[in-house]
């Protein structure tokens, strides 16, 4: 495809291969997103180089992305910056990013724009995440783990109206990182995207050795309900 580069950067545009990836780059970025973006917006923003060894300080999954897209060219700002500042620069790119936080609201009322003028693609934000952000957004306040306040009527019908729903699971941190680990190789060996496609597909396993005359049965209020152990 063509990538369209933003006319304020296309004095700036460089051999794509004449800039070398920071192979220190203890980061790493989410390149189908950034494809999305770039499809989508466009390209804007210039990276930036260490003039005297064209290494990547800030952009390398950028770059990655544009090859990966099939550009031959990638708009450049160029540094003159000594080694050890050059490091401090790359990390700062990555540190102050890390330590920023949203407003949620205000990025509710953003992304609610985008939603119903047209849709969300480019942005890194998809409906999950909108109704997730929508859901925090309405909670006055978490009771148990539950959150209970109600959703006002003029966000009510966009809210029945997604098609997606979400469940918390808490855990331990003794076992947080177990479970996490124990999902990512799941999903990798039945290739599976996402937790809750695997969190489907081993309920329907798992309700298939269910015996009909149990499944079958009334649910009486107050009874615990208890799965057949094997002898």
């Amino acid at each position: 495809m063509t990538v369209r580069f933003h006319p304020a950067v296309e004095s700036m545009l460089a051999d794509i291969n004449s800039v070398i990836p920071w192979e220190g780059n203890p980061r790493s970025g989410d390149l189908d997103v950034l494809k999305a973006s770039i499809t989508k917006n466009g390209f804007y923003q210039p990276i930036v180089v260490q003039r005297s060894t064209n290494i990547v300080l800030a952009g390398n999954h950028r770059r990655q992305a544009l090859i990966e897209l099939g550009a031959t060219q990638i708009p450049v700002m160029y540094v003159d910056v000594d080694d050890v500042q050059a490091t401090r620069l790359a990390l700062a790119d990555n540190r102050t990013s890390d330590l920023a936080f949203y407003n949620d609201e205000a990025l509710f009322e953003l992304l609610e724009q985008l939603m119903s003028a047209d849709n969300l693609d480019g942005t890194g934000y998809d409906r999950n995440a909108y109704e997730l952000l929508l859901q925090g957004v309405e909670a006055s306040e978490i009771t148990g783990g539950v959150r209970s306040a109600p959703t006002p009527d003029d966000r009510l019908d966009q809210y029945n109206d997604l098609d997606i729903r979400s469940i918390i699971l808490p855990y331990e941190t003794s076992v947080f990182e177990e479970v996490t680990q124990q999902m990512a190789l799941l999903r990798d060996y039945l290739n599976i995207d996402t937790n809750a496609e695997l969190v489907h597909k081993m309920l329907n396993t798992a309700c298939a050795e269910i015996p009909d005359h149990f499944a079958a049965a009334p649910e009486v209020e107050g009874k615990v309900m208890q799965f057949p152990v094997d002898a």
